[in-house]
Protein backbone atom coordinates (compact mmCIF):
# COMPACT_ATOMS: atom_id res chain seq x y z
CA UNK A 1 0.00 0.00 0.00
CA UNK A 2 1.47 3.23 -1.16
CA UNK A 3 0.94 6.34 0.92
CA UNK A 4 0.43 9.45 -1.12
CA UNK A 5 0.34 12.86 0.41
CA UNK A 6 -1.38 15.87 -0.90
CA UNK A 7 0.75 18.95 -1.49
CA UNK A 8 -0.71 20.53 1.66
CA UNK A 9 0.13 17.46 3.75
CA UNK A 10 3.63 17.42 2.30
CA UNK A 11 4.17 21.05 3.34
CA UNK A 12 2.86 20.39 6.84
CA UNK A 13 5.10 17.33 7.16
CA UNK A 14 8.10 19.32 5.90
CA UNK A 15 7.40 22.12 8.40
CA UNK A 16 7.01 19.54 11.20
CA UNK A 17 10.32 17.90 10.24
CA UNK A 18 12.02 21.32 10.12
CA UNK A 19 10.66 22.16 13.58
CA UNK A 20 11.84 18.77 14.88
CA UNK A 21 15.33 19.41 13.47
CA UNK A 22 15.35 22.90 15.06
CA UNK A 23 14.26 21.51 18.45
CA UNK A 24 16.92 18.81 18.14
CA UNK A 25 19.57 21.46 17.37
CA UNK A 26 18.41 23.57 20.32
CA UNK A 27 18.62 20.57 22.65
CA UNK A 28 21.91 19.39 21.19
CA UNK A 29 23.75 22.72 20.82
CA UNK A 30 22.09 25.70 22.50
CA UNK A 31 21.23 24.20 25.93
CA UNK A 32 24.75 22.83 26.62
CA UNK A 33 26.22 26.12 25.38
CA UNK A 34 23.88 28.08 27.70
CA UNK A 35 24.74 25.81 30.65
CA UNK A 36 28.49 26.19 30.04
CA UNK A 37 28.03 29.96 29.73
CA UNK A 38 26.24 30.04 33.12
CA UNK A 39 28.95 27.85 34.70
CA UNK A 40 31.74 30.14 33.48
CA UNK A 41 29.85 33.27 34.56
CA UNK A 42 29.53 31.82 38.07
CA UNK A 43 33.23 30.82 38.11
CA UNK A 44 34.30 34.30 36.97
CA UNK A 45 32.11 35.95 39.62
CA UNK A 46 33.52 33.65 42.30
CA UNK A 47 37.11 34.39 41.28
CA UNK A 48 36.46 38.14 41.23
CA UNK A 49 34.93 37.96 44.71
CA UNK A 50 37.87 35.88 45.99
CA UNK A 51 40.37 38.30 44.41
CA UNK A 52 38.62 41.24 46.08
CA UNK A 53 38.81 39.48 49.47
CA UNK A 54 42.50 38.68 49.00
CA UNK A 55 43.19 42.30 48.08
CA UNK A 56 41.40 43.48 51.25
CA UNK A 57 43.48 41.06 53.32
CA UNK A 58 46.69 42.11 51.58
CA UNK A 59 45.86 45.76 52.29
CA UNK A 60 45.94 44.96 56.03
CA UNK A 61 49.47 43.54 55.87
CA UNK A 62 51.24 46.61 57.30
CA UNK A 63 48.73 46.87 60.15
CA UNK A 64 49.20 43.19 60.98
CA UNK A 65 52.99 43.55 60.90
CA UNK A 66 52.75 46.48 63.31
CA UNK A 67 50.54 44.44 65.66
CA UNK A 68 52.97 41.50 65.58
CA UNK A 69 55.87 43.82 66.39
CA UNK A 70 53.85 45.29 69.28
CA UNK A 71 53.12 41.81 70.66
CA UNK A 72 56.80 40.86 70.43
CA UNK A 73 57.71 44.00 72.38
CA UNK A 74 55.35 42.96 75.17
CA UNK A 75 57.56 39.91 75.84
CA UNK A 76 55.03 37.09 76.11
CA UNK A 77 57.66 34.84 77.69
CA UNK A 78 57.20 36.66 81.01
CA UNK A 79 53.84 34.86 81.37
CA UNK A 80 55.56 31.45 81.29
CA UNK A 81 57.83 29.72 83.77
CA UNK A 82 61.54 30.08 83.05
CA UNK A 83 62.30 26.36 83.34
CA UNK A 84 60.77 23.90 80.91
CA UNK A 85 61.91 20.66 82.60
CA UNK A 86 59.00 19.36 84.72
CA UNK A 87 60.95 19.06 87.98
CA UNK A 88 62.57 22.49 87.68
CA UNK A 89 59.30 24.13 86.63
CA UNK A 90 57.47 22.54 89.60
CA UNK A 91 60.22 23.80 91.92
CA UNK A 92 59.78 27.27 90.42
CA UNK A 93 56.01 27.15 91.11
CA UNK A 94 56.66 25.97 94.68
CA UNK A 95 59.24 28.69 95.28
CA UNK A 96 56.94 31.46 94.02
CA UNK A 97 54.00 30.14 96.04
CA UNK A 98 56.11 29.61 99.16
CA UNK A 99 57.22 33.26 99.18
CA UNK A 100 53.59 34.48 98.97
CA UNK A 101 52.34 31.94 101.55
CA UNK A 102 55.05 32.85 104.07
CA UNK A 103 54.46 36.58 103.55
CA UNK A 104 50.82 36.03 104.59
CA UNK A 105 51.75 33.91 107.65
CA UNK A 106 50.06 30.70 106.50
CA UNK A 107 51.32 27.24 107.43
CA UNK A 108 52.05 24.74 104.67
CA UNK A 109 50.88 21.32 105.76
CA UNK A 110 51.85 19.50 102.57
CA UNK A 111 52.75 19.94 98.92
CA UNK A 112 52.64 17.39 96.16
CA UNK A 113 53.79 17.72 92.57
CA UNK A 114 51.26 16.43 90.05
CA UNK A 115 52.13 14.90 86.70
CA UNK A 116 52.77 17.47 83.98
CA UNK A 117 50.68 17.62 80.80
CA UNK A 118 52.06 18.67 77.43
CA UNK A 119 49.79 20.53 75.02
CA UNK A 120 51.68 21.37 71.85
CA UNK A 121 54.44 23.82 72.77
CA UNK A 122 53.07 24.39 76.29
CA UNK A 123 53.56 22.27 79.39
CA UNK A 124 51.12 22.47 82.31
CA UNK A 125 52.90 22.15 85.65
CA UNK A 126 50.71 21.58 88.72
CA UNK A 127 51.47 21.44 92.44
CA UNK A 128 48.91 20.51 95.08
CA UNK A 129 49.04 22.62 98.28
CA UNK A 130 47.44 22.04 101.67
CA UNK A 131 47.53 25.13 103.94
CA UNK A 132 46.25 26.26 107.31
CA UNK A 133 45.59 29.79 108.48
CA UNK A 134 43.01 32.51 109.10
CA UNK A 135 40.47 33.16 106.33
CA UNK A 136 41.51 36.78 105.55
CA UNK A 137 45.12 35.63 105.05
CA UNK A 138 43.92 32.79 102.80
CA UNK A 139 41.91 35.26 100.69
CA UNK A 140 44.88 37.59 100.35
CA UNK A 141 47.19 34.68 99.46
CA UNK A 142 44.87 33.35 96.76
CA UNK A 143 44.54 36.84 95.26
CA UNK A 144 48.31 37.33 95.20
CA UNK A 145 48.89 33.90 93.69
CA UNK A 146 46.55 34.61 90.78
CA UNK A 147 47.87 38.12 90.09
CA UNK A 148 51.58 37.36 90.00
CA UNK A 149 53.83 36.92 86.97
CA UNK A 150 54.37 34.41 85.51
CA UNK A 151 50.68 33.56 85.71
CA UNK A 152 49.65 31.04 88.35
CA UNK A 153 46.18 29.49 88.36
CA UNK A 154 44.30 28.16 91.39
CA UNK A 155 42.10 25.15 90.64
CA UNK A 156 40.11 22.58 92.66
CA UNK A 157 39.92 24.86 95.71
CA UNK A 158 38.52 23.30 98.89
CA UNK A 159 38.15 25.36 102.09
CA UNK A 160 37.22 23.58 105.35
CA UNK A 161 36.72 24.87 108.84
CA UNK A 162 39.14 23.52 111.43
CA UNK A 163 36.76 24.00 114.35
CA UNK A 164 33.77 21.92 115.44
CA UNK A 165 30.12 22.95 115.54
CA UNK A 166 30.19 23.70 119.23
CA UNK A 167 33.07 26.16 118.84
CA UNK A 168 32.64 29.46 120.66
CA UNK A 169 34.61 32.19 118.89
CA UNK A 170 36.87 34.46 120.86
CA UNK A 171 36.31 38.12 119.95
CA UNK A 172 39.05 39.46 117.66
CA UNK A 173 40.56 36.03 116.95
CA UNK A 174 40.04 34.39 113.56
CA UNK A 175 39.84 30.58 113.65
CA UNK A 176 42.05 28.75 111.18
CA UNK A 177 40.68 27.15 108.03
CA UNK A 178 42.14 24.25 106.07
CA UNK A 179 42.69 25.03 102.38
CA UNK A 180 43.58 22.59 99.64
CA UNK A 181 44.07 23.56 95.98
CA UNK A 182 46.01 22.82 92.84
CA UNK A 183 48.30 25.60 91.68
CA UNK A 184 49.41 25.38 88.09
CA UNK A 185 51.39 27.39 85.59
CA UNK A 186 52.59 26.93 82.04
CA UNK A 187 56.10 26.46 80.72
CA UNK A 188 57.22 26.51 77.13
CA UNK A 189 58.39 23.23 75.68
CA UNK A 190 61.41 23.45 73.41
CA UNK A 191 60.48 22.47 69.87
CA UNK A 192 62.17 19.22 68.82
CA UNK A 193 65.28 19.71 66.71
CA UNK A 194 64.95 18.72 63.08
CA UNK A 195 66.82 15.52 62.37
CA UNK A 196 69.31 15.66 59.56
CA UNK A 197 69.12 12.80 57.05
Amino acid sequence: MKLTLTPMQSRVLAIALLLAVLVFLVVLVYLPWQQAHRHYDTAIEDRLDRTARYLRIAAQRENIKANIALIRQRNASRHYLRASAPALAAAEVQQMAQAIIEANALQVESTQIAAHKDDGLRRKIAVNFRLRGPLPAVQKTLHELETTLPYLYVDNLVVRSSVGRAFTPTPGVQPDVLVQFDLYAFARVASPALKKP
